[in-house]
C-alpha cells in the first residue's frame, strides 16, 4: 500500500512538473511542434509558459501556440517560416507578451526607462532558454557590476540579494526602484534604525540616502561616496580647534609635564573620522552635552 501510494504520488508531481503542454498542440495530420523542434520543445519543459494547463488568456492558447499563432499551415508547408509568427527581438515582438502581461503586472511598462530606450521583452527575456539571475542586468550595467567590485557593496555578488531586491526592471518610477514613495522609503525597508522620526534630525537623511550613500558599491566604509572627514566638508566646516597646536609642556604645581600626544595631536583628533564622536548620523532623541550645539551633535 505505502509502494502504491509513493508510486502515485511521484506520477502526480512528474506530472505537475513537466505538464501536459510539453508538447505542442496537433494538426490535422497529427503533427506537432516537437518533431521538428525536439530540442526547443523538450528544453521548455521546466519553464512556466509549458507547465501550466492549456487555456486561453485574453483569447490567446498558452503553449508554443500562444505565441508563434496557429502552426497548422506552417506545419502543413514543410516549416515555412513566413506562416507562422516569429520574433526578430525588437520591441514590434512585444505584442505577444503584452497582451498576457501587460494587465497582469507591466501596466507601467510603457512609461518605464526601458521601453523608453526601445528594449524589447527578449532583449532581458529568453523565452526557450534560461538565462542566468541578473546576466541580462550585467549585460548592459558594466558601471554597476564594476561597482560592486569595489570593498564596500550590497551583497549582491554573494548572492544575499539581487538587483530586484531593489529595482523593478518594468517599472515607471524613479530609478525604476520597487517604491513608489521617496528613495530612502526603500533604503528603509531593511534600514529601519535609520529611519526617524528622531527629535535631532540630519537633513540629508530626511532628504535622500544618497547625498551620502553609493548603494552599488564604494572604496569608503559603509558604502559613502566618498571618505571621512571629506564627506561631512561638503556641508560643514572644521571644528575652530581643528588646526590648533597642542601645548607640547604643560608646567603643574607637580612639575612640567609632556604631552603624549604631541604637538599635532588637535589634529589628529578633529580631523580625521568625524562620526568617532558624532556616531548618530542618522539621527538622535539625546542632546549632545559638552558641545556648543544646542545639543544637536548627534553625538549620542
Amino acid at each position: 500500500m505505502t509502494r502504491a501510494l509513493t508510486l502515485l504520488a511521484t506520477l502526480l508531481l512528474l506530472l505537475a512538473w513537466f505538464g501536459p503542454s510539453t508538447v505542442a498542440a496537433e494538426d490535422s495530420s497529427g503533427m506537432s511542434c516537437v518533431d521538428c523542434h525536439e530540442e526547443v520543445v523538450l528544453g521548455m519543459a521546466k519553464q512556466v509558459h509549458m507547465r501550466i494547463e492549456p487555456f486561453e488568456v485574453n483569447g490567446r492558447t498558452v503553449g508554443c501556440e500562444g505565441c508563434h499563432g496557429d502552426g497548422t499551415r506552417h506545419m502543413e508547408a514543410g516549416g515555412d517560416a513566413s506562416l507562422i509568427k516569429v520574433f526578430d527581438g525588437t520591441a514590434s515582438g512585444d505584442d505577444a507578451c503584452l497582451e498576457c502581461h501587460g494587465t497582469h503586472g507591466l501596466p507601467e511598462w510603457s512609461a518605464s526607462t526601458h521601453a523608453q530606450e526601445e528594449l524589447s521583452c527578449s532583449s532581458c527575456h529568453s523565452i526557450h532558454t534560461q538565462k542566468k539571475p541578473l546576466a541580462s542586468c550585467l549585460e548592459c550595467h558594466s558601471d554597476v557590476v564594476a561597482q560592486f567590485q569595489l570593498p564596500y557593496h550590497h551583497p549582491v555578488k554573494e548572492e544575499m540579494m539581487t538587483c530586484t531586491s531593489c529595482h523593478n526592471p518594468h517599472a515607471a518610477t524613479e530609478g525604476m526602484l520597487v517604491t513608489h514613495e521617496r528613495t530612502s522609503e526603500l533604503c528603509f525597508n531593511c534600514h529601519q534604525d535609520k529611519q526617524g522620526p528622531f527629535i535631532f534630525e540630519h537633513d540629508p537623511v530626511e532628504e535622500d540616502c544618497m547625498i551620502c550613500h553609493n548603494p552599488h558599491g564604494t572604496v569608503s566604509r559603509g558604502l559613502l561616496n566618498m571618505g571621512e572627514p571629506a564627506l561631512c566638508l561638503q556641508c560643514h566646516e572644521f571644528h575652530f580647534h581643528a588646526g590648533y597646536e597642542a601645548v607640547d609642556e604643560v608646567t603643574l604645581p607637580s612639575g612640567t609635564h609632556t604631552s603624549s600626544n604631541g604637538a599635532y595631536s588637535f589634529n589628529a583628533g578633529f580631523a580625521t573620522r568625524c562620526t568617532a564622536c558624532h556616531m548618530r548620523v542618522h539621527g538622535s532623541d539625546l542632546p549632545t552635552q559638552g558641545t556648543p550645539s544646542s545639543g544637536r551633535g548627534l553625538g549620542r
